[in-house]
């Protein structure tokens, strides 16, 4: 694992901390966070959430008036996190390809969890029928920065003969479609199964002449 994967993930987690506001709201969002991806919004209840964190419910209807609040709020950081890991690898010295590649192990990394529960959240918020408008809303809207992001990499990449000269946000959108899909499949068990290397995953970027990877 490289010394800018785990960087970029040190920074996603100060992100992530620097979101909550006190102790109080930090316990209850990282509770809700595994609560939610392991039991999804309908299933999950407030009582849920305030046992997992060793709160009575009425400690949690202090900060939140109900669990669709909770979940807008998680929503509205991960909206946020995917886009700031994405441009912080951009500003990383490096080439294109190595750039991805450090973004890759770090959305991937074994002890990244918040990253893959964030993709689990943000899959929830575009795909169930029962997450709230204002969430779906925030999802809708910022779902399209990290690709934003990733482009000019791609077309840096691509320039220099490092990349398929192909619709760089087409690249962009199947990077984070194969990425995010991994993440969940570890996320929810799938570590026994033989998992693809970087160089794999990234193989669709690249050149055939380059070489088998």
């Amino acid at each position: 694992m490289s010394v800018q994967s785990q960087m970029l993930n040190q920074k996603i987690l100060e992100s992530f901390e620097a979101a909550f506001p006190d102790k109080g709201t930090a316990k209850i969002l990282v509770t809700a966070l595994e609560v939610f991806s392991r039991k999804g919004l309908v299933a999950a209840k407030i009582k849920d959430i305030a046992q997992t964190a060793g709160f009575s419910q009425g400690f949690v209807y202090n900060y939140f008036p109900s669990k669709d609040d909770i979940f807008i709020r998680l929503v509205d950081i991960a909206s946020e996190c995917a886009g700031i890991m994405v441009k912080n690898v951009s500003e990383l010295e490096g080439t294109p390809l190595d750039k991805i590649r450090w973004l890759t192990e770090a959305l991937l990394l074994d002890d990244g969890a918040v990253m893959r529960h964030w993709q689990l959240i943000m899959l929830q918020a575009s795909t169930s029928e029962a997450v709230p408008e204002k969430a779906k809303k925030i999802s809708e809207e910022k779902m399209l920065q990290p690709i934003r992001y990733l482009i000019p990499i791609l077309m840096e990449g691509q320039a220099g003969g490092l990349f398929v000269k192909e619709d760089p946000a087409m690249l962009a959108l199947t990077y984070f479609s194969i990425v995010q899909g991994l993440g969940i499949t570890k996320l929810q068990g799938g570590t026994d199964l033989p998992f693809p290397s970087v160089d794999r995953i990234l193989s669709f970027l690249k050149y055939e002449s380059e070489g088998a990877l």
